[in-house]
């Protein structure tokens, strides 16, 4: 699937529900949202019987939960079928090899990060970090964003970031 197609299924969602919050939006859905210690994993999505969930680990902080939920959230939103036969779990989230991996992450990206406001900080010099202070997500979820909004023509320096950047 292709990033745009991605991002406007992703703000179709925030607009529906006005909300940029992923537990929320797990919510209004009908995902359950379940935390608990998973091992090395970060988060996984199940979907058995119509029923969907998303198991968090226990053991992150509240921005990285937050961060797994969008991700998750994605492949709920962009992956029922290939979850119907398998589970999706992930110890690592930003893996830009795995065609899946990567369409969670841009989801993700667009769900936790409004673009009107990225552009307005971004062009007014905010740095990486500050930006990803600002928005409350990792350096490398803002690196994502900032390539994506590139990719659609704007014209905003390029963010450098790791392919393994929810890795424990």
């Amino acid at each position: 699937m292709a990033s745009d197609s991605i991002e406007r299924q992703a703000k179709a969602l925030v607009r529906k529900y006005y909300t940029r919050d992923p537990f929320e939006l797990c919510a209004c859905l009908g995902v359950k949202v379940q935390v608990d210690d998973i091992g090395s994993l970060k988060g996984m999505y199940v979907y058995i019987k119509r029923n969907r969930y998303i198991v968090l680990n226990s053991n992150l902080d509240e921005q990285t939960r937050r961060m797994v939920c969008a991700h998750e959230l994605g492949h709920d939103q962009l992956h029922q079928e290939m979850a119907k036969y398998n589970f999706i779990h992930d110890s690592e989230l930003c893996d830009f090899t795995s065609k899946p991996e990567y369409e969670a992450n841009v989801f993700a990206a667009t769900v936790l990060i409004e673009d009107k406001e990225f552009i307005d900080l971004a062009q007014g010099g905010l740095d990486i970090h500050c930006l990803a202070r600002e928005f409350g997500v990792s350096a490398d979820l803002i690196a994502l964003k900032g390539r994506l909004m590139n990719n659609r023509g704007y014209r905003l320096r390029a963010f450098e970031h790791r392919a393994n950047f929810l890795k424990y």
